[in-house]
């Protein structure tokens, strides 16, 4: 989430979670990481989709469906956008458009236009797909230069909405391609804009194989087969942890028309990476690594070499590779790890904190409730108490609104379609 130039301003309200008593890396290359065979059977390969809310006792279906219409409705439909006590994070543009805005930090992000679509898609809400999609196409996606085809990674919120960097940051392009092909499957392609397989596609395409410069790569590695921080080589050429996405890149194997046994082994690469990234103790996550999981220390984000608002995604995407294709049973290791280390930090302290050094120690003062939605994906992998704690402490927590609801409340309304077994593969046609 943090790009090439600014660090995140911190949420200013500290979660308290009432809780009872209650777990760097070394020198190996990825090649050697084990990886778990699977005795589970995924949820691409078996069409069912857990409710873990229901599984545990905490909601009837019938609460859970009610729950998630009321969160999408009040992210994505309030009428109520105010910067300091608003609940919307979607801004209308004329009748045809819209953009998902940061509101703390007054800006629109490639990460949040194509998370945005993800979550319409997986809502089966065409219409406000469209107008995100229309809105990415037409101001975000480049037109000429190196970065054509490539999405700005942020805009001005306001007419004509420019460009405030050109470059792009690769969680922008994994979401909108993977965003495009759902589309294509449920509601099948259209012509121009709405041709969204033609768009998920080229998307690919130049992710793969833009050509490198003496300032510039593509944003997948295809030496490493790992996806890039950003493409500009200034910047460092290295990875973010909360930008591997296995169980999406399983899917590009199967639906993009080139590269297939490239994204296969990417899958797979990223599966090993996240052993690597782990911290063995604590079980965090750096922002920033190296392509051996290395935690990256830059000069432009103090918390890079930390476990912080980037990596709060890990967890999520470690839980939906698990549900979805069941390839690495030891993903349960790594859950189990980080839930244990944030579960004895919060009978400890009273509070979880948003930013900790890879050893553990705070180095912020409040807490996120993005943070919280993703730990309790866990409870998708794990059965401990540790996960429940942080199920129950989801399903309790309010729709984020205010300054901070566009991180916090697009990573609670994931949290709360893949619990509810509404975040699914939906399968081409």
């Amino acid at each position: 989430m943090l790009k090439n130039v600014s660090e995140w301003v911190g949420i200013c309200c500290v979660l308290v979670v009432a809780a009872c008593g209650g777990g760097g890396g070394g020198s190996s290359s990825l090649g050697e990481q084990p990886i778990t065979q699977p005795t589970r059977v995924g949820s691409f390969e078996s069409g069912k989709y857990r409710n873990v809310f229901v599984e545990n006792g905490i909601a009837t279906q019938q609460e859970v469906e009610a729950r998630l219409q009321a969160t999408y409705e009040k992210l994505f439909y309030s009428g109520n956008r105010d910067d300091s006590t608003g609940e919307s994070v979607l801004f209308p543009v004329g009748d045809d458009m819209a953009f998902i805005k940061d509101i703390g930090n007054g800006d629109i992000r490639s990460e949040g236009m194509s998370y945005g679509m993800m979550i319409a898609v997986q809502m089966n809400d065409k219409a406000v797909f469209d107008k995100l999609w229309r809105f990415a196409n037409t101001y975000m996606q480049q037109k000429s230069g190196w970065y054509e085809g490539y999405f700005a990674w942020n805009l001005k919120p306001d007419a004509p909405f420019e460009k405030l960097h050109e470059g792009a940051a690769a969680d922008g392009e994994e979401y909108f391609a993977m965003a495009l092909y759902f589309a294509h499957n449920r509601w099948g392609s259209g012509d121009g804009v709405l041709n969204y397989k033609h768009h998920a596609d080229t998307l690919l395409k130049n992710m793969v194989h833009k050509p490198e410069t003496a300032d510039y790569l593509p944003l997948f590695s295809t030496s490493q087969r790992q996806i890039l921080f950003v493409s500009e080589k200034g910047a460092g050429v290295f990875t973010d942890p909360s930008y591997h996405l296995p169980a999406f890149y399983e899917l590009f194997a199967r639906w993009s028309p080139a590269d297939n046994s490239l994204w296969s082994e990417a899958a797979e690469v990223s599966r090993r990476f996240f052993h690597r990234a782990s911290h063995p103790a604590t079980g965090l996550f750096p922002d920033y690594a190296e392509f051996d999981g290395a935690p990256r220390a830059t000069s432009y984000n103090a918390n890079s070499h930390h476990s912080a608002h980037d990596a709060f995604r890990v967890m999520g995407n470690i839980a939906m590779d698990y549900t979805w294709f069941a390839r690495d049973d030891a993903q349960k290791t790594l859950v189990d790890r980080q839930l244990a280390f944030y579960a004895q930090e919060l009978a400890a302290k009273g509070s979880n904190y948003a930013i900790h050094t890879m050893e553990g120690t705070p180095v912020s003062s409040y807490g996120s409730s993005g943070q919280i939605a993703m730990l309790a994906t866990g409870a998708m992998v794990s059965d401990t108490a540790d996960s429940s704690l942080y199920l129950k402490a989801l399903w309790s927590q309010p729709t984020p609104r205010g300054t901070w609801r566009y991180y916090d409340g697009l990573l609670h309304m994931f949290a709360l379609l893949h619990l509810s077994g509404r975040y699914q593969v939906i399968p081409a046609r």
